[in-house]
């Protein structure tokens, strides 16, 4: 309990900072609503051309869908190994490993604390646009409610380990954003960036149903007519990679504090 109370009080500091810096918010603002208005525009002549129906989804589906990993991204999980990578520089995350609290727990309620404020508000507002422009989503309420909100928590606890492992890489090669890039483009890619997943040929759409880069961003089929008899197998797929990359992120956050001891720390 004292452990909970704790990562709710570091995720309100930050949470309270970001909102204080305005510019900010309005900076997420900007960017959120830019996406939105040039993609929609740009899927609104494809509808148009294919007869308002692709794959068998409808283009108000398809936005919502959109608009849901662009509320993700403003979460900004991603920013996690930036913030591993300059601490390891600096050397202060040799303090941080001595500290009675994990540093990996410190870093991820920073990182959502730093994302959240800016989620909950443009989501709020960005939701209440879309409702007015495009209308209400034809949705199981009582399955997609529930659901939504397993489905984005697990999300991003499974990003937060994904790109946490790729913040600790920097132990051991100094400067991760290679690596970064690339795991980046596969959760962009098969997380529906830059084609909605319910236009992905077969294949694609397979691989990044069981991929662990799809299933970070799985809450935004949660519109789709599809999810009604798949969500449980959906949330289970993320339950399991949580597992594996939990165990796969001990393992190298062991050796990178052997690593640090050995050098000093």
């Amino acid at each position: 309990m004292k452990k909970f109370k704790f990562s709710i009080e570091v995720i309100k500091i930050f949470m309270h900072n970001q909102i204080q810096d305005k510019s900010n918010l309005l900076l997420d603002m900007f960017n959120m609503f830019s996406r939105c208005f040039i993609v929609f525009l740009l899927y609104a002549y494809i509808f148009k051309l294919k007869g308002g129906v692709v794959n068998g989804v409808d283009y108000k589906t398809t936005m919502y869908s959109m608009f849901i990993y662009f509320c993700i991204m403003i979460l900004n999980i991603r920013r996690i190994d930036q913030l591993i990578m300059n601490d390891v520089k600096s050397g202060s995350v040799e303090l941080y490993m001595n500290k009675p609290v994990s540093y990996l727990f410190i870093t991820f309620y920073k990182t959502i604390g730093k994302g959240l404020s800016s989620f909950l508000i443009i989501s709020i507002i960005g939701t209440i646009l879309m409702i007015t422009c495009l209308g209400v989503p034809n949705l199981n309420l009582s399955i997609f409610i529930p659901s939504f909100i397993i489905t984005l928590i697990l999300g991003q606890i499974l990003g937060l380990i994904i790109y946490s492992i790729v913040g600790i890489a920097s132990f051991f090669i100094v400067d991760n954003r290679p690596i970064h890039w690339i795991v980046d483009k596969f959760v962009m890619i098969l997380g529906g960036s830059y084609l909605p997943i319910s236009m992905f040929p077969p294949l694609m759409k397979k691989l990044a149903y069981i991929s662990p880069f799809g299933a970070i961003n799985f809450a935004t089929s949660t519109v789709y007519d599809s999810w009604n008899y798949e969500f449980i197998k959906r949330i289970g797929l993320q339950i399991i990679w949580i597992l594996v990359f939990v165990f796969i992120l001990n393992i190298i956050y062991k050796k990178a504090k052997e690593k640090t001891m050995i050098n000093g720390g």
